[in-house]
């Protein structure tokens, strides 16, 4: 992973790096042999634990123990870069108040779930939040007319279509109460699970595929 980026416009920060190629490959590979099937979309369906409006949501029934591993380590090193950093701020964090001084390891982050979210023109996700600690988002798939409605888009007073949005607070001088991001293959987005966000709807056609995931902070 590239260096994170941390963005903190209302207080949360939300952190943004991106993933290997391998590991989006991974993840698609998977996920097209699922949501390409009736019978195993539904045997690996994840929809009613969520709230979005999108075409399929599904677990993703890894088998290959080495994938498995590459894929947790890259997601696990995300999330302890956002714990360390709001502890090297000395922010309010879960691992501080149980750690008695001690630095967390790879070994101090569990995950919870994680999911693909397949999204079409017209599916969106509704403000929501998470369960756990922190949660976080990959970019595997971006409709090829993306970027020519966004141009378009962007001319809007409110540019808004297939972005993921993530709100706190009120709007007031001096201030924001929400920041954007575009979908991009391989960006990878953590934040804090109580942070509500929605996903927006977009027109082309094409695929917006995402694998979301929660994470919590453990003392072993």
């Amino acid at each position: 992973m590239k260096t994170p980026k941390f963005h903190e416009p209302f207080s949360p920060a939300i952190l943004e790096t991106t993933v290997t190629q391998r590991f989006v490959n991974i993840v698609n590979n998977v996920s097209d042999d699922v949501l390409s099937s009736e019978e195993k979309s539904k045997q690996w369906d994840w929809s009613h634990h969520l709230v979005g409006k999108v075409s399929k949501e599904i677990l993703i029934p890894l088998t290959n123990e080495e994938e498995k591993l590459y894929l947790l380590k890259i997601v696990k090193e995300g999330c302890l870069d956002y714990l360390n950093y709001h502890i090297d701020i000395k922010r309010n964090n879960p691992w501080t108040k149980m750690s008695n001084g001690k630095k967390p390891t790879l070994d101090n982050i569990h995950l919870d779930h994680s999911w693909v979210v397949s999204q079409y023109a017209g599916d969106f996700n509704p403000y929501h939040h998470h369960s756990g600690d922190m949660s976080g988002g990959i970019y595997l798939k971006v409709p090829e007319g993306m970027n020519d409605e966004w141009e378009e888009d962007f001319k809007d007073h409110y540019p808004a279509k297939g972005l993921i949005e993530y709100a706190y607070g009120d709007s007031q001088g001096f201030r924001c109460d929400n920041l954007k991001f575009k979908p991009e293959v391989g960006k990878f987005l953590i934040f804090p699970s109580w942070l509500k966000h929605l996903v927006y709807p977009f027109s082309v056609e094409g695929e917006r595929r995402m694998m979301s995931f929660n994470a919590t902070v453990v003392n072993k």
